[in-house]
């Protein structure tokens, strides 16, 4: 019994390492700096970035930034895709 169940441990452990290592990576790569689009910017640089942190994944709450124009949504690289607020 001695002699599987030290090898059996050891996956265990290797296997919950590895899910672990998984999850934290995904939840990092989902926050980044959120993009805003300024239409007065030359042509090229509308997308411009904040420093305003903001999450890939989806929920109710849209990532934004104000300035004295008002308050603007957040956009990725390229201000194509939304943002959304970190929960």
């Amino acid at each position: 019994m001695r002699k599987i169940a030290l090898p059996l441990a050891i996956f265990a452990l290797g296997i919950g390492s590895a899910y672990a290592s998984t999850a934290s990576d995904k939840t990092e790569s989902a926050i980044q700096n959120g993009f805003r689009y300024d239409p007065m910017a030359p042509v090229g640089e509308e997308c411009v970035e904040t420093t305003n942190s903001c999450s890939t994944e989806f929920n109710d709450e849209i990532c934004t930034y104000t300035d004295s124009s008002g308050q603007h949504n957040l956009f990725d690289q390229g201000c194509v895709n939304v943002l959304f607020k970190i929960t």
